[in-house]
């Protein structure tokens, strides 16, 4: 069986967010998750609780492709939801390898270890979209420039839509480098 990924998918998209969330942000990445899926891009994330199953959750249910980089040996460790699990068992120095796995990073809600991806993004040049209106990092760090290494701002993005929406917009402007599944 042969796919071409290159044809079917856009890109890589790094969620980046909290291993516990409320309900109401929950929904709203279970959301994003369907509608990254429905638009052709592919979900990598940290493969745990919280919002990296809530975002493969919706976008299983969109028949998307999930990516989980999990702290573990053991790729049963993975939410039930990641198709790929990949295990990068050196704590959190696998932030590093979720923001790199990605062509867009969107980061939601979060605490310390999100934080740490947000930087990683900044440092990495990775375009980072974070959502509002949810408690954590995300909210707090948007629309806001971390250090004067970078002329952009961290985008805002209030709905799971406007995530969607500025996600395409900047795999537009940005060149794909390292999208190849060969």
């Amino acid at each position: 069986m042969t796919i071409d990924f290159k044809r079917k998918f856009k890109g890589i998209i790094s969620v980046l967010g909290a291993s516990e969330i409320d309900k109401k942000t929950e929904e709203k990445t279970i959301e994003i998750g369907r509608l990254l899926a429905k638009n052709g891009f592919i979900i990598s994330c940290g493969g745990l609780t919280g919002v990296m199953e809530a975002v493969c959750k919706g976008a299983k249910e969109e028949n998307g492709v999930t990516i989980g980089i999990i702290p573990y040996k053991d790729k049963s460790a993975a939410n039930k939801y990641v198709d790929i699990a990949i295990p990068v068992p050196f704590s959190q120095a696998r932030n590093i390898v979720v923001v790199l796995s990605g062509d867009v990073c969107v980061a939601i809600a979060g605490k310390a270890g999100t934080l740490s991806e947000i930087c990683f993004s900044w440092i990495y040049g990775k375009p980072l979209i974070a959502l509002t209106g949810v408690e954590g990092w995300s909210d707090k760090i948007a629309g806001q420039k971390l250090d004067d290494r970078r002329e952009d701002l961290i985008h805002a993005a209030k709905t799971p839509q406007e995530v969607v929406e500025k996600v395409k917009e900047l795999i537009t402007l940005k060149p794909l480098k390292g999208f190849s599944f060969m």
